[in-house]
């Protein structure tokens, strides 16, 4: 029995035909990219929540509970890490990896820039702890 019904004309089969016709050297080109922007992104974090984060988000406490704070923060990328790969995966399947990679590097550096814009523990309280975690 043949059967009637073909998954040529789907996204999925597209998606599947440009990774089959991928080179490994592509693809590696950009996880590198991927990976060290990232890296990079939470380097700057962790280095930000020991010289600025206390002074400028905590400074109604000492100097050591504002770090761990911002370390506590700074965690939560890490907790929300599998959400991301599932959004990832699932843009992967309807627009293939290219659109993947330019969603998280967009994502990754606007995130960066939001970080540096925004305001203070004195400009906006409790809020600008709550931006930051969100950024």
């Amino acid at each position: 029995m043949s059967s009637s019904s073909s998954t040529l004309g789907s996204p999925a089969a597209a998606v599947r035909a440009e990774d089959e016709s991928l080179a490994p050297g592509d693809i590696a080109v950009g996880v590198i990219i991927g990976r060290a922007s990232e890296y990079f992104d939470f380097f700057v974090y962790g280095i930000a929540s020991v010289l600025v984060f206390p002074a400028v988000f905590f400074p109604h406490m000492d100097r050591l509970q504002g770090t761990l704070w911002a370390f506590a923060i700074f965690a939560l990328a890490f907790v929300v890490r599998p959400i991301g790969s599932l959004i990832s995966m699932e843009i992967q399947r309807r627009w293939g990896r290219s659109v993947k990679l330019t969603v998280a590097l967009f994502l990754l550096g606007s995130s960066t820039v939001g970080m540096a814009m925004l305001p203070g523990y004195q400009a906006a309280g409790a809020t600008a702890i709550w931006l930051l975690a969100a950024a």
